[in-house]
């Protein structure tokens, strides 16, 4: 067997590396991650914030198993957050523990501490050959956080008897780059979120946002054919209160995702969440001509998050666990 490393240049490597990755996640009831392009370009290219790189256990033509890395730049430079998946016809032979070897020595060369890696597993106990095979292996879980799905689309009543008005705010909306408008305030809310977001005993340190890291991020969605709409409520002095964003791939239609969703604290108990929310979903419900699943995840912790997901029509279809390896 053979360690080969993959960057995402040689689309040929790329193609096999993702396959196994792909093929693993697609036995989940409702599959979620990067498409091809988007995890290539992701892989390939150089980024401020992170680098991405893959590892291939290969036997002759065969590909066995992988793992995925993403080593932070910016913020969490202590640890490296893995990946590991093992085609089917080779689990139980040692191919995880092979892969998980060459990850934690790569990760001790480049002066990293702690591995971090996040499972699927049963909706209620959250367990499955994933988290067994962590445990195994000393990891220990640090976080969990409940996966819901919504089924679209939703009927124009729906969204009718969903919609929650904001008096004394004003909604704004648009698809794409964050207009240069709101772009200070909207890296503020975005450093906000991850200070404020719960992540269990989590050894994470939260992100700082910049105009220029927003740019970035933002160039890096469009280099990956993915889309987004955001939504936010501006109050009367003319200050981003609350922000939603949803969105995909074109190359994945049928896979969306609800990403982050914030109120800042003095502007809660107000219902801001909805306020936002319902009309995110309604634009990006009209630019659909096919059925589609958003996908969304929040901290167990976060109940009135999960409230509002509940009241939207989300429904409880997984939990998802992040564990970590001290080194």
């Amino acid at each position: 067997m053979d360690i080969v490393s993959v960057d995402g240049r040689d689309r040929a490597v790329f193609e096999r590396f993702f396959a196994v990755r792909d093929g693993v996640r697609r036995e989940e009831e409702f599959p979620v991650g990067l498409g091809l392009e988007e995890a290539r370009v992701l892989m390939a290219g150089e980024h401020s914030d992170l680098r991405a790189e893959g590892i291939g256990l290969v036997d002759g033509d065969e590909w066995l198993g992988i793992a995925w890395l993403d080593w932070y730049l910016q913020e969490n430079t202590h640890l490296v957050e893995v990946e590991l998946a093992v085609a089917a016809p080779y689990r139980r032979t040692g191919v995880g523990s092979k892969l998980l070897e060459v990850v934690i020595d790569r990760a001790r060369q480049d002066g990293r501490r702690l591995l971090s890696s996040t499972l699927l597993g049963d909706a209620e106990t959250g367990e499955s050959a994933g988290t067994a095979f962590a445990a195994a292996r000393g990891f220990i879980r640090k976080h969990v956080e409940l996966h819901q799905v919504l089924e679209l689309p939703l009927s124009e009543a729906r969204l009718a008897e969903l919609e929650q008005l904001a008096p004394g705010y004003t909604i704004v909306q648009w698809r794409g780059p964050h207009p240069e408008e709101w772009i200070e305030q909207f890296a503020e809310a975005l450093t906000a979120m991850a200070e404020d977001v719960p992540i269990g005993e989590l050894d994470h340190e939260p992100s700082r946002w910049t105009p220029e890291r927003i740019r970035e991020a933002d160039a890096r969605l469009a280099k990956q054919g993915r889309f987004c709409y955001t939504t936010v409520a501006i109050d009367a002095d003319g200050q981003l209160a609350a922000y939603t964003e949803m969105g995909g791939a074109a190359a994945n239609p049928e896979r969306l995702y609800q990403w982050g969703t914030f109120v800042r604290r003095e502007h809660r108990g107000r219902r801001l969440g909805l306020a936002v929310k319902v009309p995110n979903l309604r634009a990006l419900q009209a630019d659909l001509d096919h059925p589609a699943v958003v996908h969304t995840w929040n901290a167990t912790t976060n109940a009135p998050m999960i409230a509002v997901n509940d009241h939207l029509g989300f429904r409880r279809v997984a939990l998802r666990t992040n564990w970590e390896l001290e080194l």
